[in-house]
């Protein structure tokens, strides 16, 4: 039986978002059926692009988006679908234009997925702001292009934003972004190593995961933990990620007198071990698509806190609550939490509410191979 082949686009070089979820799915998919192809506008070679090609995948390299060049994309696009796929996997955060789909219409490639990742752009910056108004134009016309043949969705608020009324709910199909919720499970001998090597043993460890942009909400878990090292001297703040707000997040941790306290982990392949480490999560984000993060750390047992602009589907288990962007809700949390240290297993419930990539990825095939 011939190969189901699958462009992926786009993906970026980086360990998160939508590239993590990908690549996990690459990972775990059934290589003897399915065939993943992968586009990106990174402008640097790809950090684990030896590893895809070495398992006979393409990365193909766009130079411009389609806003910016419509000719160039269009060319370079197009030289891209006459590899001749069965399906183009469009990984989406906003609107901006239908040019791509339009082009795998012209290519004839039978299946052409929609999959909205995101709930809103970040409205606290001027280019967000006019990308948020093109996008609710672009929306508007989405109903009457027929330029898909399936639209996926990560969360129900992902849905709303990204096909809002025009498509009907009916047609939209809520595909989970799975983990691997063994490698993430609590593992106590992975936890006591991953405490001594980042010289954690005796401190109250507070974590977060994602890159350094204004959506991640840096500025505001710098302020909590200011408070909470004031109170608890032994905690510490492990952020693993890195970004374009990398350098000011270290200046307001260093104008705090915070330096020995936050411990910058970069990039990592080893999340699910840094989790071990922790005693309490937190995501103080403006928006998230779902905050995939909050499952791996559900997983990993975590006790769990998450602004109340998370979509709720996030909470799978009781370990994980929600609070507005107060300071002073989120210290008394922690401080309520601090010696509330209870660690278990949980893959029965993450499983039953279908972000378990054992059983998904059965569902991802399904809607691959669907006719």
């Amino acid at each position: 039986m011939d190969k189901i082949n699958i462009l992926q686009f786009p993906i970026a070089n980086t360990s998160g978002g939508i590239t993590n979820y990908v690549l996990n799915n690459w990972r775990h998919i059934d290589r003897d059926r399915f065939h993943f192809d992968f586009a990106t506008f990174s402008k640097k070679k790809l950090d684990f692009e030896e590893t895809l090609t070495s398992q006979g995948c393409k990365v193909h390299y766009l130079s411009c988006y389609a806003e910016e060049n419509e000719e160039r994309f269009i060319e370079e696009m197009n030289h891209i679908l006459e590899e001749g796929y069965d399906v183009i996997h469009l990984h989406t955060s906003y609107w901006k234009s239908f040019l791509a789909e339009k082009l795998a219409l012209r290519h004839r490639v039978p299946r052409i997925i929609v999959h909205a990742h995101s709930t809103m752009v970040d409205k606290a910056d001027e280019k967000e702001r006019l990308i948020a108004i093109r996008h609710h134009q672009e929306q508007k016309k989405l109903f009457h292009r027929g330029l898909a043949t399936d639209y996926w969705a990560c969360s129900e608020a992902a849905a709303d934003w990204l096909f809002g009324e025009q498509i009907p709910r009916e047609r939209i199909i809520l595909m989970r972004n799975a983990i691997d919720v063994r490698k993430f499970a609590f593992n106590l001998v992975l936890r006591r190593n991953y405490r001594q090597r980042l010289g954690l043993n005796d401190c109250l460890v507070l974590g977060h995961v994602g890159r350094f942009v204004h959506t991640k909400n840096h500025e505001f878990l710098i302020e909590v933990f200011r408070r909470v090292v004031s109170v608890y001297p032994q905690a510490r703040l492990v952020l693993a990620g890195v970004g374009p707000m990398e350098e000011q997040i270290r200046q307001q941790v260093n104008d705090f007198g915070l330096g020995s306290s936050v411990i910058f982990l970069g990039a990592r392949e080893d999340v699910h071990g840094i989790m071990q480490a922790m005693d309490l999560f937190l995501l103080p984000s403006h928006f998230e698509g779902l905050g995939i993060v909050l499952i791996e750390a559900q997983a990993a047992g975590l006790h769990c806190l998450a602004s109340d602009k998370v979509p709720y589907e996030a909470k799978i288990t009781g370990n994980l609550d929600f609070l507005p962007l107060k300071e002073e809700a989120w210290y008394a949390w922690v401080r309520q939490n601090a010696e509330k240290y209870h660690r278990g297993q949980t893959e029965e419930p993450i499983t039953a509410a279908g972000y378990n990539i054992v059983s998904e990825i059965k569902r991802l095939e399904e809607g691959y191979g669907r006719s």
